[in-house]
């Protein structure tokens, strides 16, 4: 399958995501109480505080997407609906962000098409991640999909308890610098 990942820059590539994700989480997922399900358009507070990312299909339809939610004011997904030891766990808010709504379409399951897609949304993703200075990434992740992304190199850690947020997850965190370590090939870095 072919695509191209970028960055969400108009208005209309916008609303494609939306109705990815309103296609993943309220049919597929069939979670109704989202404030954001409308009819065919899932968002919420924080995509105002968010870059929005998507890999658009050789028909110009959305196949993957995420969102890196940063220096949001309204505080974030995973600190705001998730309990975590807040005593042990600090979080400078200039160099904090969360990715959400990582989603991707069911036609693309196998570790060998995962692997490039994501491969590809870290190149892209982490000049940015740099650009803004942000240290460390939260997530609220399922458990299968908390080990999938592990394997492809994106190493998140539970910070409290397998707790229900939208389903059973963990919140998670995972560090810039140790992303980077495990990508070398990608951020242009050589292994020593």
């Amino acid at each position: 399958m072919s695509y191209q990942f970028v960055e969400v820059t108009s208005e209309d590539q916008l609303e494609k995501v939306y109705a990815f994700r309103y296609d993943i989480v309220c049919e597929k997922l069939g979670v109704t109480e989202l404030e954001g399900c409308e009819p065919n358009r899932e968002t919420d507070e924080y995509d105002a505080y968010s870059e929005h990312y998507a890999a658009f299909d050789e028909n110009g339809e959305v196949i993957a997407c995420t969102r890196l939610i940063h220096h949001s004011p309204i505080g974030y997904p995973t600190t705001n609906n998730m309990d975590y030891d807040r005593d042990n766990w600090h979080f400078d808010p200039e160099k904090l962000a969360e990715f959400s709504r990582i989603f991707v379409s069911p036609k693309i399951r196998s570790i060998k098409e995962l692997q490039p897609l994501f491969n590809t949304m870290k190149s892209l993703v982490y000049p940015k991640v740099q650009e803004l200075e942000i240290s460390y990434i939260l997530g609220a992740l399922e458990k299968p999909f908390l080990r999938l992304l592990n394997i492809l190199q994106l190493p998140y850690k539970p910070i409290g308890d397998l707790q229900s947020y939208i389903t059973p997850r963990f919140p998670c965190i995972m560090y810039t610098n140790e992303t980077i370590e495990v990508n070398p090939e990608i951020y242009g870095k050589s292994e020593t």
